[in-house]
């Protein structure tokens, strides 16, 4: 056999016993596209399902407009007895408790009412007086009140003044979007109730 057929057999040769690296160069690029895909997949599909807890509805915005300055009134009922003479030890510590957790309540449902930019709806219910809230007359003749008196009517007062947030903060926790506040509200109902309770055993 001549030197140029045995160089052409020689080929023939490797070429036949080297692999075709074509296959798997492709199915390594298919691979390498579908993680990348995949990879960009995964934010996409988490930020989908996680809830989002910045959405609000016309149910929170009511809820903050109406509960706001119910808040507010039952804190100045509560800086009446606070200031008064009533010594009471029991009905001095339910004011102040009342006063303490419906600021902090307050503070907090502004600062949302801020970041949803309502004020015109806060400022529309501002002066609303609804859901158990007594009149400025009716407030004027609670603050002129001194001793048992004040005692007395302070928890009668406040008892209504519960029963009625408890009634109105239904529709939040039912049909609000806005989970923080949603949660906010089921836990004014569990406070305003064990505190009714305890407004009952006080006026026994």
């Amino acid at each position: 056999m001549t030197a140029g057929k045995l160089d052409h057999a020689h080929d023939e040769e490797s070429q036949t016993q080297r692999p075709d690296r074509k296959p798997l160069v492709v199915g390594l690029a298919i691979i390498a596209v579908i993680v990348i895909a995949a990879a960009a997949l995964i934010p996409q599909m988490r930020s989908g399902s996680a809830p989002q807890e910045e959405s609000h509805n016309e149910v929170d915005v009511h809820f903050l407009g109406m509960m706001v300055p119910h808040h507010e009134q039952a804190i100045e009922m509560s800086d009446v007895l606070l200031a008064s003479d009533v010594e009471d030890a029991q009905v001095r510590d339910l004011a102040q408790r009342i006063k303490d957790g419906q600021e902090r309540e307050n503070e907090q449902m502004r600062a949302w009412a801020d970041e949803w930019g309502i004020q015109e709806d806060m400022e529309l219910h501002s002066n609303h007086i609804a859901n158990g809230m007594f009149q400025p007359e009716e407030m004027e003749e609670f603050a002129s009140l001194e001793g048992d008196q004040l005692r007395t009517t302070f928890l009668e007062m406040m008892h209504y003044h519960h029963k009625h947030v408890i009634e109105m903060t239904q529709g939040e926790i039912q049909n609000g979007a806005y989970a923080p506040l949603r949660e906010m509200a089921q836990e004014m109902v569990d406070v305003q109730t064990a505190e009714m309770r305890e407004m009952e055993d006080l006026l026994r």
